[in-house]
């Protein structure tokens, strides 16, 4: 059990979210579990995606989760719907962790490269 501060999350060793930015487009990539923890911690990363640039631009890369759970599903879902709201986008790259039922109202790519494509239009 990890001990924290009062109002903190501990760190998840079982998770990790890298944030790489391509022009004005925001890269997401996460490893390891999202459960309701790492969850709570992925929310504040897309808020900030979500708010940072009008239209937002985001891609989630999955390739590399162990495991999904509801919460982490939920939050794909409204993440995706807000950032049609702004006029924007969200491209989900899956790698095979996303259950049949999350997927209706995911934009899916089979890899990084093809999402970043699609929302910059030119290849690195």
């Amino acid at each position: 059990m990890h001990s924290a501060k009062p109002g903190t999350l501990p760190d998840d060793p079982d998770f990790d979210i890298r944030l790489d930015r391509h022009g004005d487009v925001v890269l997401l990539s996460l490893t390891g579990r999202l459960d309701a923890v790492a969850c709570l911690i992925l929310k504040q990363y897309v808020v900030n995606a979500l708010v940072g640039r009008i239209p937002p631009l985001l891609v989630m890369d999955l390739t590399r989760l162990t495991a999904i759970d509801e919460c982490g599903c939920d939050l794909l879902s409204s993440a995706s719907q807000h950032a049609r709201a702004a006029d924007g986008r969200l491209l989900v790259v899956d790698g095979g962790v996303l259950p049949g039922h999350a997927v209706h109202d995911i934009e899916l790519f089979t890899s990084v490269e093809a999402a970043l494509v699609e929302l910059t239009g030119f290849r690195r």
